[in-house]
């Protein structure tokens, strides 16, 4: 009995070691892009789970399973807000923030507002937001006259066609035009490392963010910028899941408290 009871007290020693090492991990939540939805992380959520990290990939207001939300009132601010609550709502902290595409405008946004909560942003296939900016900003005039020439044509004034910018998959829906052109202004100068990881297909639509915004960006902020062969969605296939993986492994390996 006396050993049964020694053995007992080691493993729960053993399990709470590992809830504590767990836990001193840094959290990773993932912000989808244009038309798409949470899911678009799900292979690279599984992945960073595996390795024993949390992560969270909620959906922002009007896209995926929250399309019934969507209103010509939707903008960046409103995708601002659904972070920043969520990060707050689940009492979140310690947290590597990554954006996807249109999801790197509005992780700058949550900075500005939870900074504090921030360790690390890191930035696929997209750039950040300097003050005043809009997304059209960062992904320059091929972008903006597609997209507004698409909710024209095809969206009563205000909605992105999904086939506007990229081939469309089951996924994705119209994107409201609005968060493309409203401006971001921050309030507060809040700084953390951040990290660029950048695509080499679909040049004609990336390319102005490949090449002028993010290097300039990154620069500025004495950002790593890296590149990764394979489609602007990287995170949504192999081998490009794996080496964005081990980039965002190898980043919170680095983060101490």
């Amino acid at each position: 009995m006396k050993h049964l009871f020694l053995a007992i007290i080691l493993f729960s020693s053993f399990v709470h070691s590992q809830k504590i090492e767990k836990n001193n991990k840094p959290i990773f939540v993932l912000v989808h892009g244009t038309f798409q939805w949470g899911g678009q992380w799900n292979l690279l959520k599984d992945d960073l789970t595996s390795k024993g990290y949390q992560v969270y990939n909620p959906t922002l207001t009007g896209l995926g399973e929250k399309n019934h939300l969507l209103s010509k009132e939707t903008g960046i601010t409103t995708h601002i807000n659904d972070i920043v609550n969520f990060i707050e709502w689940n009492q979140l902290d310690h947290i590597i923030l990554v954006g996807h595409s249109y999801g790197g405008p509005v992780i700058s946004g949550v900075v500005d507002k939870v900074g504090h909560k921030i360790v690390h942003q890191v930035y696929v296939d997209c750039a950040p937001l300097d003050q005043g900016e809009n997304t059209l900003d960062v992904f320059g005039p091929d972008v903006a006259s597609i997209s507004i020439k698409s909710a024209n044509e095809m969206g009563d004034g205000w909605l992105i066609a999904p086939d506007a910018l990229r081939e469309p998959i089951a996924t994705m829906r119209k994107h409201p035009l609005k968060s493309y052109q409203e401006r971001v202004y921050f309030e507060n100068e809040i700084q953390t490392n951040g990290t660029i990881i950048l695509a080499t297909e679909a040049t004609s639509i990336f390319g102005y963010m490949r090449t002028k915004t993010a290097p300039k960006k990154a620069k500025a902020r004495n950002w790593k910028i890296y590149t990764i062969e394979g489609p602007h969605t990287l995170q949504e296939q192999d081998p490009s899941m794996s080496k964005i993986s081990k980039i965002m492994v190898d980043i919170a390996a680095q983060i101490t408290y």
